[in-house]
Parts: C-alpha cells; structure tokens; sequence
C-alpha cells in the first residue's frame, strides 16, 4: 500500500508540473466528436498561425510536447491532437491504420477550419505528418519530424531492437505488460537510464495502458505489417522541412535520418542532437528548443 500510494503522488507532482505548463501556455482541453470518431485535443485558441503537432506511439499529446507549449504559444496557435487509441481519443468503428489517423487530423483541421498551418510530428507521428503533407500538400505551410524514419524503416532495426532489448516482439516493448516494461520504453525513448525502482511508474501504467492495451498493440501490429508500403511511397514534398534527431536513439538511428534527409532534397534542414534519445524534445530540450525556435521564428 505504501508503494502504491509513492506511486500515485509521483504521478500526481508530475501531472501537476505539466498541467501548469499547460496553463502558462493557455492551452485548453477539448473533445469534439467528428464523424462519428471521438477527438480530444488541446488548443490555445489564440489569434495566430496554426501549428499542429502529433505525438508519438508510447505517450499522450501533453505528456509529448509540454516541454514545447510555452516557447510555441509566444507567435503560435498550438493544437495537439490525441491520436486514436491515445488519451480519450477513440473510433466509432476499428480503426487501426496510420490512413486512420491521417484522416483524424484531416477531420480535426477541417471542423477548426484550418486553411493552412505548420504541421510536425515525432516517431510514430512523423509518419503520420507526412503521410498528411503528401496528401494534403496545399494545407501545410511547414513541415517538421523529428526520430521519424518513414520510408527507411528496415527488419533488421526492428530485429536489433528487440534483440537488444531481450522481447520476442515489439508489441511487447512498445505496449508493456507492467510497470517494469514501461520502465525500460522509458530508456528505450530517453536513453537515460532510471535508477526509480519499478513501482514508481506504476501509476504512470494504470493512467497510460491498461484501458486500451488491446487496441495499442493492434495499432503496433498494423504499423509492421504496413512498413513495406511506406518503402514504396515517393514524398515529393515542396514545402519548408526540419528534420531533428537523437544521436543515441536506440529505435531509429541517426543514419536513417540523414537517409531521409538525403532523400527529400534541398527543401530540408536537418540536425542531430548529441546524446539526443529517440524522444529528442523531451531529454534535451533546451537544444531541441532552440533549433525548433530558430527555424520557426
């Protein structure tokens, strides 16, 4: 009992400090149900260009960018769109396809009548962006991604992960069974290691995965089973691009990111942050923030 109660007052400091964060940047929480699907996003509502980020597969929006909100909220409308299956975002049908999400952030953008705005998103939710931009390429003014390997996503990354990290799969890594598990995707995407016993994140699991663990490793599964597809599509993308990664990320190596950098031409920009992990904003803010800001203001 003891354990559980250090547990939830840990998760409660840091949901507090993120909740502040939040409010400093006006950002406000909203659902809206759009064509059938449940949408929850926040928005700070302000009279500025639009900027639109999308999260990664292991964390919800507030959670991936709080470290971003209040540098961004200074010339920016920011919007953070759940993903499906993330935070109290959910289907009106089985949707498990990154053509699913592209579609909710189509849906959202349209019902805040969003003509254009900047779009960006990490790991998982790179692809999503630009899956958007290749779509929609007259709606994003700028595009950013950051540990995000799109067409260069081999078997053999995902075999060395798992190899290294001792799973049988990936769902097993990505989507934990316990508090243990989402421990070791905390240095999976940090590159720090933790010196928290287990238990710590014991609440952090209850909050993050066990409502919908199911649906997360479906999202997991359809992701793989849809990797070759990606290899194959061409991104003939004219607009601004910023590309950031980690130098020690441990999912997406950095020479995938300056394959894709190689790849989508002179309209990219691309960086690498040293001892950067695979989510580069929130263990090395401070570098990621200034190049993030520096590119956009």
């Amino acid at each position: 009992m003891c354990f559980g109660l250090i547990s939830r007052n840990s998760y409660r400091a840091v949901d507090k400090h993120i909740n502040k964060k939040m409010s400093n940047a006006s950002m406000q929480l909203c659902t809206k149900l759009i064509h059938g699907d449940t949408v929850e996003f926040w928005d700070n509502e302000l009279d500025k260009p639009a900027l639109v980020l999308i999260h990664g597969f292991g964390a919800t929006t507030r959670f991936q960018w709080f470290k971003q909100v209040e540098m961004l909220s200074e010339k920016y409308r920011v919007i953070l769109p759940n993903l499906l299956h993330f935070g109290n975002s959910f289907p009106s049908k089985e949707k498990y396809k990154v053509a699913d999400q592209v579609n909710l952030v189509k849906n959202l953008v349209d019902e805040l009548k969003l003509d254009t705005f900047i779009l960006g998103g990490i790991s998982y939710g790179g692809l999503v962006s630009i899956e958007f931009a290749k779509n929609y390429p007259e709606k994003v003014e700028k595009l950013m991604i950051f540990d995000a390997p799109i067409k260069f996503m081999f078997a053999s990354d995902i075999e060395d992960v798992c190899k290294n990290f001792k799973v049988a799969s990936v769902e097993d890594l990505f989507v934990p069974e316990n508090a243990k598990g989402l421990k070791r995707l905390w240095y999976l995407s940090s590159s720090k290691r933790s010196f928290a016993p287990p238990f710590l994140f014991k609440e952090f699991y209850k909050r993050m995965y066990i409502g919908n663990k199911s649906d997360k490793r479906k999202l997991m599964k359809t992701l793989l089973s849809e990797i070759d597809k990606y290899a194959k599509h061409e991104y003939n993308l004219k607009m601004p691009m910023l590309l950031i990664w980690g130098s020690n990320d441990m999912v997406i190596p950095a020479e995938r990111g300056k394959m894709l950098y190689d790849y989508l031409g002179e309209n990219a920009e691309f960086h690498v942050i040293f001892k950067g992990g695979h989510m580069v904003n929130l263990n090395k803010t401070k570098e990621f923030n200034e190049i993030l800001g520096g590119w956009l203001f």
